[in-house]
């Protein structure tokens, strides 16, 4: 989601191909470039930054880039993850629906290992060392500090969307529409409306295909 939202913010064409293929740094998302496999999402937005000439960031002071980051950082470092216990830890039962994989999938219960790395990530980088209560009260704190720094503002940083918006956008996305019923959704939709009116604002100015995507897409392996 920060990825393809940055490609459009930046007016990039691109062709996506929606599967499990891991990158040259075993994750995803990657890309391909002028025949070149590149992964990491924030380091491929710094190359095509150069390649293409594009700073989204042009309207901020070195302090406001600061503050841009810091929000950045902590919705990919320490947010992120209670998104990734709630989903391949605390409901694994449910993540083939969510997923939409076939059933051969999980008959053969083949996302198990996906679910085994993801516990082990979660222990190394040590949010994983947390209970389930300590974990939602960490990223509660998370998504709130975001929700009193946007206050009325349209996008984080003012009356224009900037880079970090891709990458809020991805995670708070997340929550409103893929975590049904969870405490995240909850955090986002009721606690926080102004994160719900903020990812509306965002879908509705980069993503005019969003209910055709999200209906239609399949999984390419």
């Amino acid at each position: 989601m920060k990825l393809e939202t940055y490609l459009r913010m930046a007016d990039i064409p691109y062709e996506p191909v929606y599967g499990w293929s891991m990158g040259p740094k075993g994750k995803i998302p990657w890309i391909e470039y002028n025949g070149e496999a590149m992964g990491d999402s924030g380091l491929i937005i710094e190359f095509l930054n150069r390649e293409k000439g594009v700073d989204l960031n042009q309207s901020l002071s070195d302090a406001d880039k600061a503050v841009s980051r810091a929000f950045t950082k902590m919705g990919e470092e320490n947010t992120y993850w209670g998104g990734a216990r709630y989903r391949w830890i605390d409901n694994f039962d449910t993540v083939h629906e969510v997923l939409e994989v076939s059933w051969i999938v999980k008959v053969l219960g083949l996302l198990r290992p996906v679910r085994s790395t993801i516990r082990e990530n979660m222990w190394a980088h040590g949010i994983g060392r947390h209970s389930r209560d300590e974990i939602e009260g960490i990223v509660e704190k998370d998504i709130k500090a975001v929700s009193t720094f946007l206050g009325t503002k349209p996008y984080l940083m003012g009356d224009e969307p900037t880079e970090a918006d891709a990458a809020l956008f991805g995670q708070l996305a997340e929550a409103c529409f893929a975590f049904p019923g969870s405490y995240m959704e909850r955090l986002v939709t009721v606690d926080c409306p102004n994160l719900q009116a903020y990812v509306n604002r965002m879908k509705n100015r980069y993503w005019p295909d969003w209910d055709e995507l999200t209906n239609k897409t399949p999984i390419q392996s």
